[in-house]
């Protein structure tokens, strides 16, 4: 055992058998690569593990102390479970939590929660639901928002030297036990991809895009405490490796979800981090490299680990999502209670691209325009014909942005207006453009409007009643029966668009 290690023996092993005053018995004991985490009652406490790595040095007692100040960095996202850094003293009746006397090591003293909350524990037994991921993205935002920005970090020029380090990591894992590396190709689709997107990447840091965020947002570093999600176990040993474009640390969460299948998740979460931060919709042209990067991250690390399996899945997972599909819009429009906002949802994880399709909602766009939650209830004021001019073309012009950035993106709005339809179709630019109209009995559609609850439209029963179908609706566009299931009008809707050569998920 190295020196530095052999020095915090005694004291791991005072804590997992419960000899640690202020840590009573019994104690559960975790290891991580960095750390042993003993919990204890309704506390846990974080020793840093006395190692040295190439990328961390907790090998002196004073390092220690300064990564568990510097650890409450995760209270913007966690700030429930993180309480304080705590010195462990000794004297003759053994060690103890705080006291007198110099410190013979740090501990960050938090709230203890239930493991099986994590979110990796709840997806992999099906517990994770749509609404967690949504108010985990939520928070998230929320989170960068009030972070601080940095005006020295986050160039093209640091992606560069992430990708070198994955390389020379990946070599020397590799190497160790006598293979090649396996990832010249992810390196270089990488490479491409990020000589392809620096401009942005230089613009979005200018405004204010770079800031000091979490740095390790994947499912396991997120649990649900007290019916919220909070993030915790952010990156504190290298500010580096967390001060980047909030969309790269978001993408972690985005990249974990798809590798363990929750593409529906996936979409969940990048449409609701975009409408709550109001994310430019150009950004999206980012989205490929950033979760690729992140699959890059973890396939280097377990590569370095020896996990080959584990590896070559991340590799895989990093080239399927810098895959390029041509840009399609596609408008769901219908009266109210037709279902466009279900069907949307059930058809855009099944689209191409890293998170799915981009939803842009036309009651969404009208509740961030008045800075109002979603779920907010609207004056009446906002439903003039003045502003409603004003939301549709809030919609079609981030449509057409959106497009623009290579998104695929679907339009959900009534448009009853004939100009709005004629609109949303040129907004497509060069894209192929699929409009479907769902068409519903006047019965089923005040059924559903009847039974809504925290939803962005305002649509009651008396405004479903009084709506009729419009006279002109174009012949272009595809009428579906909406009084069938959800599951029945997204089938068709997939069909028709894989008949044009789409790529999509069949289910």
């Amino acid at each position: 055992m190295r020196e530095a290690e052999q020095s915090q023996r005694d004291l791991v092993r005072a804590f997992t058998e419960g000899r640690v005053t202020g840590a009573p018995a019994p104690v559960e004991r975790i290891d991580t690569h960095l750390s042993h985490v003993f919990l204890s009652g309704d506390r846990a406490f974080k020793l840093k593990r006395a190692i040295q790595l190439p990328f961390v040095d907790f090998s002196s007692r004073e390092a220690r102390r300064k990564a568990c100040e510097a650890e409450l960095v995760n209270q913007p996202m966690g700030r429930a479970l993180y309480l304080e850094a705590l010195p462990i003293t000794q004297d003759s009746g053994g060690f103890r939590l705080g006291g007198e006397g110099s410190a013979v090591d740090w501990v960050v003293a938090m709230r203890r929660f239930e493991q099986a909350q994590q979110f990796d524990r709840l997806a992999a037994r099906g517990a994770l639901t749509r609404a967690m991921i949504e108010e985990a993205a939520e928070a998230i935002a929320r989170a960068h928002e009030l972070a601080p920005v940095s005006e020295q970090a986050g160039q093209a020029v640091h992606y560069r030297g992430v990708i070198e380090g994955l390389r020379r990591t990946e070599e020397h894992g590799a190497r160790r036990i006598g293979l090649e590396p396996g990832s010249p190709a992810l390196f270089e689709r990488l490479e491409q991809e990020l000589a392809r997107i620096a401009r942005p990447i230089e613009e979005r840091r200018r405004h204010g895009k770079v800031r000091r965020g979490h740095g390790d947002l994947h499912l396991r570093n997120i649990c649900m405490y007290e019916n919220k999600p909070l993030a915790f176990d952010a990156i504190e040993f290298d500010e580096s490796l967390a001060t980047v474009d909030v969309l790269y640390d978001f993408a972690f969460l985005l990249m974990d979800l798809r590798r363990v299948g929750l593409a529906e998740h996936a979409n969940a979460a990048m449409n609701r981090y975009w409408d709550v931060a109001g994310e430019r919709e150009e950004a999206l042209a980012l989205l490929p490299f950033f979760t690729s990067l992140r699959a890059a991250v973890r396939m280097a690390v377990a590569v370095e680990a020896g996990e080959l399996e584990e590896a070559q899945s991340y590799r895989l997972l990093g080239l399927q999502l810098l895959q390029h599909e041509e840009p399609r819009l596609i408008a769901i429009g219908g009266l109210s209670g037709t279902g466009k906002t279900a069907v949307a949802q059930a058809v855009a994880p099944r689209l191409p691209g890293p998170a799915g399709a981009r939803v842009l909602r036309s009651d969404v766009l009208r509740k961030r325009k008045l800075d109002l939650r979603i779920d907010q209830k609207a004056a009446l004021a906002a439903y003039t014909a003045e502003r409603r001019a004003e939301t549709y073309r809030d919609l079609i012009g981030d449509a057409a942005r959106a497009v623009e950035a290579g998104a695929t993106v679907i339009a959900d709005a009534t448009f009853v207006e004939s100009a709005a339809r004629t609109e949303v179709a040129a907004a497509a630019g060069r894209a192929q453009f699929h409009p479907y109209w769902l068409q519903a009995s006047t019965n089923v559609r005040l059924s559903r409007v009847s039974g809504r609850t925290g939803d962005a439209s305002d649509a009651g029963v008396e405004v479903a009643a009084r709506q009729a179908e419009p006279a002109d609706i174009a012949i272009a566009w595809m009428r579906l029966d909406a009084n069938r299931p959800v599951s029945a009008i997204a089938d068709d809707i997939m069909s028709d668009l894989a008949s044009t050569g789409v790529r999509v998920r069949m289910q």
